[in-house]
């Protein structure tokens, strides 16, 4: 944004608490400005986005207002029980922002399948009658001792 202008505190130019406040308020503001412009830039592709994408910029732009008419209520000392509704529909956002999240990562964290070494392990598996040398007499694999057994007995 613009170069802020210097402010003239008068009578309050000694109360460094109220001048660093001042600031800090001004500067969340300004934040809040850009922040705002960008989702307005970004809302003309809204058609375009993707379904996930959609929901999370509803849950964004849903948050962003909640919480500028919370601080607006709280500027303005509204009683407790406006804020505590308030409150409420910032948590439900919170944890829909939340879900969202975990949906995310439960698509794409997810462990992938090594297909060329499942292919390896289910060909070693099967039963091939062109193979001579896996003959099985009750359909079990040879184990250690029955290969030593016949190995005796070839000796």
């Amino acid at each position: 944004m613009d170069e802020m202008e210097p402010v003239d505190y008068g009578v309050l130019k000694g109360d460094l608490v109220f001048i660093r406040n001042n600031e800090n308020l001004v500067q969340a503001i300004n934040q809040i400005q850009e922040t705002l412009a960008n989702v307005n830039r970004e809302y003309e592709n809204y058609p375009n986005f993707t379904v996930e994408e959609k929901v999370r910029f509803d849950t964004l732009c849903a948050f962003c207002v909640n919480s500028l008419f919370w601080m607006h209520e709280k500027m303005l000392g509204r009683p407790s029980t406006v804020m505590d509704d308030i409150k409420s529909d910032l948590d439900r956002v919170r944890e829909a922002m939340k879900r969202l999240q975990s949906i995310h990562d439960s698509l794409t964290k997810r462990p992938r399948v090594d297909q060329p070494a499942a292919q390896r392990f289910i060909r070693a598996g099967l039963y091939d009658a062109n193979n001579p040398q896996r003959e099985q007499q009750d359909g079990t694999p040879p184990t250690k001792k029955k290969r030593r057994e016949k190995q005796m007995d070839a000796e």
